[in-house]
């Protein structure tokens, strides 16, 4: 996986919880003090769920709760900052929906050892969008929380559920 997942989290941490939740965050998921993540570097599944479970704890939420901020973090704060022209070029969720599987296509493509998940797409009407998730790492379950943070950017109301290593989004 790569750090800017971690990043992100390290920042959101910070800025709602403080620097020492984040500390504590990695102690609990024993992770060296030393350790430097960057955007760009790799970081083990098993890290990145080390960390997440060392957050939870840390900072008493749930992993439900957990994965809720951080997809409405980096829905409505970091990736729009950090990707900010794939934000810009996407007037609603649905058009950055729709090109999600792209852009992890060409994010990823000069990489070394990048896995982003894949989608595929299918509707169900004009209002049902099925994305199935297709990801060594199993990780749909942060699907959700990104999806619904996406509604948030773009002042939408989205209804997200996860049917197996698919993702059923309701737009309005």
């Amino acid at each position: 996986m790569k750090g800017t997942i971690v990043k992100c989290m390290e920042e959101l941490v910070t800025k709602q919880f403080g620097a020492g939740k984040w500390q504590e965050s990695l102690e609990r998921a024993r992770i060296p003090k030393e350790r430097c993540f960057t955007v760009f570097c790799d970081v083990d599944e098993t890290e990145v769920m080390g960390i997440m479970t060392g957050i939870a704890g840390a900072a008493s939420l749930s992993m439900e709760q957990l994965m809720e901020a951080f997809g409405e973090y980096w829905s409505t704060v970091y990736a729009p900052h950090i990707y900010e022209a794939y934000f810009a070029d996407a007037t609603s969720a649905r058009e950055l929906l729709l090109n999600l599987d792209h852009i992890h296509e060409v994010m990823t493509k000069s990489i070394k050892l990048a896995r982003p998940p894949r989608f595929r797409y299918e509707w169900k009407g004009d209002k049902l969008l099925i994305m199935h998730y297709d990801s060594s790492r199993r990780l749909v379950a942060l699907m959700p929380g990104l999806i619904r943070g996406l509604g948030k950017y773009y002042k939408e109301r989205l209804t997200v559920r996860v049917v197996g290593n698919a993702v059923h989004v309701r737009f309005p």
